[in-house]
């Protein structure tokens, strides 16, 4: 069994994401090779997944991503933990094999305080395949104005609406489609947005789910598994056993990780591009369960990355730390950096930029 350093752990996790910049770990300059590699980018707002996207990629701009959402080649739903991410068309329907139902009995109290009963969901399930059908893409609003003439009244300004087409999601019956002005969501029917498919059963997706996590976020354990998809642990030592022939065991500080058999190195070295810039939100932060977060950032700043509410800062990288925060004006490092360090930063705010000329 190889053990490895603190920062080859690291490292590696940098490459599996696509963040290291040129060599083994870039990333060829497609929105779908982006997301596959990251096996899937949160999604909360268009904005921040457009940044994750640019982190990853040569080349594109940031109309590359809108279109790719557009055209369904990826594809934004509730899946890990029941939050907004956006992956790859393909995967879709097999995620929600396994996520759907674990979403659907997490969210059943809230939809319960929210007066969405079973009853109300079952119209609702009937209705939307009829408001949706043809293609057509709307937002939010248009579907609760629309559902009242099914005898589905909702009242827009509660948490009812999202939360009846997050069960719509995890029931596989609806998406996210391509957005509307200033980014508003629009929803579509799944069976008519993405090509026609059947879905995988259970054991396939479990295998996809766990052999797309380790690709992107290896080295890492099974409860890392589980933190990251929102998984029961049970559910993801499943997943792990039905992959384990193709993952190597390796040693970090007593504790034993897994990654992709043959495809990590023998040697991990550091990124070839030791400083970048990353958006909200930024998948690389939220991988692995909190204990395994310290590798990448001091608890002592843990409050300047996420002071609460679910939001997480734009955050500044060094060889995969993450040593500061920044906005579009301002750099804001932790402690004392070097000027070469700052000289990058400011080459990949430079760089973002040109993604959205």
């Amino acid at each position: 069994m190889r053990t490895l350093s603190t920062d080859q752990v690291r490292w590696l996790r940098v490459r599996a994401q696509g963040l290291a910049g040129g060599g083994p770990g870039s990333v060829a300059a497609s929105v779908t090779d982006v997301v596959r590699t990251a096996a899937a980018l949160q999604a909360q707002a268009a904005g921040p997944a457009r940044v994750q996207v640019w982190s990853r990629s040569a080349g594109l701009k940031a109309a590359d991503v809108d279109a790719a959402c557009a055209s369904a080649d990826v594809v934004r739903t509730w899946l890990m933990r029941g939050t907004l991410h956006m992956v790859v068309a393909e995967d879709l329907r097999a995620l929600l094999t396994v996520l759907g139902p674990v979403n659907l009995r997490n969210g059943r109290r809230r939809r319960e305080q929210l007066g969405l009963t079973d009853a109300v969901c079952d119209r609702a399930m009937e209705a939307l395949p009829k408001i949706l059908a043809g293609r057509r893409a709307l937002t939010r609003a248009e579907i609760v104005s629309e559902l009242t003439d099914y005898g589905i009244a909702l009242d827009a300004k509660t948490q009812a609406p999202p939360h009846l087409l997050a069960y719509a999601a995890n029931s596989s019956l609806i998406c996210r489609g391509p957005d509307a002005a200033r980014d508003e969501p629009t929803y579509v029917l799944i069976d008519e947005w993405l090509a026609a498919a059947t879905h995988p059963d259970r054991e396939s997706a479990l295998a996809l789910l766990a052999t797309r996590y380790f690709a992107a976020y290896a080295p890492a354990s099974v409860a890392d598994l589980a933190a990251w998809s929102g998984l029961p642990a049970a559910d993801a030592k499943a997943a792990v056993a039905l992959i384990r022939d193709t993952l190597e065991e390796v040693d970090h500080d007593g504790t034993r990780l897994l990654l992709p058999r043959g495809e990590q190195g023998v040697d991990p070295k550091p990124p070839q591009r030791p400083y970048r810039l990353l958006g909200r939100f930024d998948p690389y932060l939220l991988g692995h369960r909190p204990r395994e977060r310290d590798l990448i950032l001091d608890p002592s700043f843990a409050k300047r990355v996420n002071a609460g509410g679910g939001m997480i800062a734009q955050t500044m990288l060094a060889d995969g730390r993450v040593v500061g925060t920044w906005t579009a004006t301002a750099l804001e490092p932790f402690g004392e950096v070097s000027t070469a360090a700052r000289e990058a930063w400011h080459e990949e705010r430079e760089a973002l930029a040109a993604f959205y000329a």
